[in-house]
């Protein structure tokens, strides 16, 4: 008996042919035979892009300036860049995008999550509080996502790995 198989058998506690049939047992059997025919989670064209980059020092950035999370700590696939702070869909799909801000003392905080040239979510903090944004979003191969300091001026944003910036693909 094959694992999928017998992965199958264990969950519908019953009778095969009928388990079959169960849509939710097709998708979770097809989501074991990516997985088993992929090269893992490592690399290759079959990797999940993913991310996660932190801010390392304190930073006052300029009015509309893309903030640059230059401490990565995952990036498999390559497609963030601690350079220009932009992470790049390398292929059409749904991805979960988060970033955490976390702002000076006494001062507020307001930070953009964009796409492009599209503003989609925003970012508020205030006397060392954080501002979290989580999105799911539908991106296209190529697509620039990033965090962007809004247009007011003077406020700072804690860095020393309280601000962060990641996203994976989920499908």
């Amino acid at each position: 008996m094959t694992f999928s198989v017998l992965l199958a058998s264990l969950l519908c506690y019953g009778s095969l042919v009928q388990c079959y049939n169960n849509r939710i047992v097709e998708d979770l059997l097809n989501v074991i035979f990516k997985l088993k025919n992929s090269k893992g989670y490592g690399g290759g064209q079959t990797s999940i892009p993913a991310f996660t980059a932190t801010l390392s020092k304190d930073l006052t950035p300029p009015v509309n300036q893309i903030i640059i999370f230059d401490s990565v700590k995952t990036n498999i696939g390559g497609h963030y860049s601690s350079s220009t702070g932009v992470f790049t869909s390398p292929r059409n799909g749904l991805y979960m995008i988060s970033a955490t801000m976390r702002s000076t003392a006494s001062k507020h905080l307001h930070c953009e999550l964009w796409v492009n040239e599209a503003m989609k979510e925003k970012i508020f903090g205030t006397n060392l509080s954080t501002g979290t944004v989580n999105a799911v979003l539908q991106l296209k191969t190529g697509d620039k996502v990033f965090i962007r300091k809004d247009h007011r001026s003077g406020e700072g944003i804690i860095g020393r790995d309280w601000s962060m910036f990641s996203g994976y693909f989920i499908a």
